[in-house]
């Protein structure tokens, strides 16, 4: 089985907002680095490393794996207060492994995943939810 931590998300901003931005740009805090990229209307928002500059997949993943959901939770406040508007943050895992099909073969899978999910519009959060698929 192998394991794919991420911390992605989305900034739901308008046209005007849209249009000023750089096609990506990065946004630091607490020794993390995000990057902010147009995609399909919107922002995404996605953790791309910490402090040590070491950008290897691996590295990556312990960094999704290890930053503290308080921080997720700080980073989507602050993005939602200098958009104006609704931001969401997840961050959490996929299991990949053998599922089972009707022919009797296999498939690797996504066979369980877990997120912790934040959002705010306007710097005022919405209900926190953890999602648990198995």
């Amino acid at each position: 089985m192998d394991y794919e931590y991420s911390v992605i998300g989305s900034i739901y901003c308008n046209a005007e907002v849209l249009a000023a931005m750089a096609a990506s740009s990065e946004f630091l805090h607490n020794g993390y680095t995000f990057l902010l990229r147009k995609f399909n209307g919107q922002l995404s928002v996605s953790l791309i490393g910490n402090a040590s500059g070491n950008t290897s997949d691996n590295n990556i993943q312990n960094v999704c794996k290890n930053i503290p959901e308080a921080d997720v939770t700080e980073v989507c406040k602050i993005l939602s207060e200098k958009f104006a508007c609704k931001v969401s943050i997840r961050k959490g895992y996929e299991v990949y492994g053998n599922a089972n099909v009707f022919n009797g073969g296999s498939d690797y899978e996504i066979i369980e995943e877990k997120w912790f999910s934040v959002e705010f519009d306007n710097g005022c959060q919405n209900m926190t939810q953890t999602k648990d698929i198995l």
